[in-house]
C-alpha cells in the first residue's frame, strides 16, 4: 500500500525534499558557490548607506558607495529592496529567509510555464513538476538564493514575464504582452542584464500582430509601453550620470567573453543536446562556412586572450582546463565544437534562436563571467522558449530526465568538492 502510495506520488516527494533542501541549506548556511556569503554581506554595506541619507545615496550611488569602499554595479533598486526589507524584517537573517522563499518562487511559475507549453501534447504534469524541480540541484540557484542575490530575485520576475509571453502565444491577447513587459523591466530594474531580452520579446509581439487587423495600434502601445518603463533607468544612467555598471570593470575583449561565455552556455544546454543525440542537422557541405569562420576566430581568441583566473569566474571548462594541464589548452581545444554547436543551435528550426544566443552573449559587458549569470537560466530557456524541438519522448523516456538529474547532481558535486578544497586551504 505504502509502495502505491509513493509511486502515485512521487512527483510530489521529489518536491518536497527538494524545498526541504533549500531550507536545510539555509539553516546550515550552505555557501556552496563560495562567493554569495561575501556578495550579499557587501550588497548589506551598500544598502545601510541609503538609511544614512537616501536622497544623496541613490543621485550619487556610484560615488556614495565608493566612499565606504562598498561600490557595486548591481542595480540601486536591489539595494534599496533589501534596504526596506532590513527596516521592517529587522534581523538580517529573517530578511534572507524571506528573500529566499520569494526566490523559490523561480520553480513554481518554470513550471507554470512548462504546464502551458506541454500539457497541450498531453505530457503528464507529474513530470513537469519533477522537471522544474531541476532548479534545486543549481548550485548556483541554491546558494544566491540562501544568499539572496540580485540575479536569482530578477530571474523570478523575468521566469514570470516568460510565462505570460506563452500565455499571449496561446491566448493572442494583448493584455498579455503588456504584462509580459512589466514583469520583464521589473526583472530588469533588479537586475539590468535581463533589459536585453525586450528585443526577443519585441521582435515576437511583431510578428504576431503581423496576423492581426489592429496591427500599427498594438504596435505603437507596446512601444510606447517599453520606453515609459525604460525612461527612468536611461535619464538616471545617462542624464544625471550614475553609470554605476562600469563598477567592478566593463571589459571591451570579447575574445575573452565569447570562448568563455560559449563554453558555459554549452555546458548547461549540454543534457538537452544529449536528449537531441549531438544531431542538430550537421551537414558537412552546408556547414564548411561555418567551421572556417571558427577555426579562423579561434587563431584570435588564441592571440587575445588574457582571462586572469585569479580574479575569480571564467566558467567550469577554464578552471578543468588548468586544474588538469595548468594552461587553458583544453578550453581552446573545446571552442570550435562549443561554437559549431552553438551556431547550429541558433539557425535550428527558425531564427528567433539566434537573437536569444546573441542576447547571451552580450548579457555580461563586465570582466568577469560567472556562471550564475547563466544558471539556471539557460535550462529555464531551453524548455520555454529555446526552440529545440522537444517532444512528449523527452518525458516518456525516463533516461531524459535522469541524465539531465546525475548532470546537475555531478554538477552540484563538483562545487561541493572544490567548496571543501578551498575552505580547507
Amino acid at each position: 500500500m505504502i509502495n502505491n502510495l509513493l509511486k502515485k506520488n512521487f512527483h510530489i516527494l521529489i518536491c518536497f525534499l527538494s524545498i526541504l533542501s533549500i531550507y536545510l541549506g539555509f539553516f546550515l548556511d550552505e555557501n556552496i558557490t563560495i562567493g554569495p556569503k561575501l556578495d550579499f554581506e557587501h550588497t548589506l554595506a551598500g544598502a545601510i548607506q541609503f538609511e544614512k541619507d537616501f536622497i544623496y545615496t541613490f543621485l550619487n550611488f556610484d560615488k556614495a558607495l565608493d566612499d565606504i569602499n562598498a561600490a557595486t554595479r548591481i542595480s540601486p533598486i536591489y539595494l534599496i529592496i533589501i534596504f526596506i526589507l532590513n527596516k521592517i524584517l529587522i534581523d538580517v537573517d529573517l530578511l534572507r529567509f524571506f528573500l529566499m522563499n520569494i526566490i523559490i518562487l523561480n520553480q513554481l511559475f518554470f513550471y507554470k510555464s512548462l504546464k502551458l507549453i506541454f500539457l497541450k501534447k498531453n505530457i503528464d504534469k507529474k513530470y513537469l513538476l519533477i522537471l522544474s524541480c531541476i532548479l534545486y540541484l543549481s548550485p548556483s540557484f541554491r546558494a544566491n538564493a540562501i544568499w539572496p542575490e540580485s540575479a536569482m530575485l530578477g530571474l523570478l520576475f523575468f521566469t514570470i514575464s516568460i510565462y505570460f509571453f506563452l500565455k499571449f502565444k496561446i491566448k493572442k491577447k494583448i493584455e498579455y504582452s503588456f504584462i509580459n513587459i512589466v514583469f520583464l523591466a521589473i526583472a530588469s530594474y533588479i537586475r539590468p542584464s535581463f533589459c536585453l531580452f525586450a528585443i526577443f520579446f519585441y521582435y515576437e509581439f511583431f510578428k504576431s500582430f503581423l496576423e492581426n487587423k489592429n496591427f500599427l495600434k498594438n504596435i505603437i502601445n507596446i512601444t510606447l509601453l517599453n520606453f515609459f518603463l525604460a525612461f527612468p533607468a536611461y535619464y538616471y544612467i545617462f542624464i544625471i550620470d550614475v553609470f554605476f555598471i562600469e563598477e567592478g570593470g566593463l571589459s571591451s575583449n570579447y575574445f575573452n567573453k565569447i570562448i568563455i561565455i560559449t563554453s558555459i552556455i554549452i555546458f548547461h544546454m549540454f543534457p538537452i543536446l544529449f536528449y537531441k543525440k549531438l544531431n542538430i542537422g550537421f551537414n558537412l557541405k552546408k556547414d564548411l562556412i561555418f567551421l572556417f569562420i571558427i577555426f579562423f576566430s579561434l587563431i584570435f581568441i588564441i592571440k587575445n586572450f588574457d582571462y586572469n583566473l585569479n580574479l575569480s569566474g571564467g566558467g567550469i571548462v577554464l578552471h578543468a582546463s588548468n586544474f588538469l594541464f595548468d594552461n587553458n589548452l583544453l578550453l581552446y581545444l573545446s571552442y570550435p565544437i562549443f561554437m559549431f554547436f552553438l551556431i547550429k543551435i541558433s539557425v535550428f528550426k527558425n531564427y528567433k534562436n539566434l537573437i536569444l544566443i546573441l542576447i547571451l552573449l552580450m548579457m555580461t559587458p563586465q570582466y568577469h563571467i560567472f556562471h550564475k549569470y547563466y544558471d539556471p537560466l539557460i535550462i529555464i530557456l531551453c524548455f520555454t522558449v529555446l526552440n529545440f524541438g522537444i517532444k512528449d519522448d523527452f518525458f516518456r523516456e525516463k533516461r531524459y530526465m535522469l541524465f539531465l538529474y546525475s548532470f546537475y547532481i555531478f554538477y552540484y558535486l563538483i562545487h561541493f568538492a572544490n567548496h571543501i578544497i578551498e575552505t580547507n586551504a
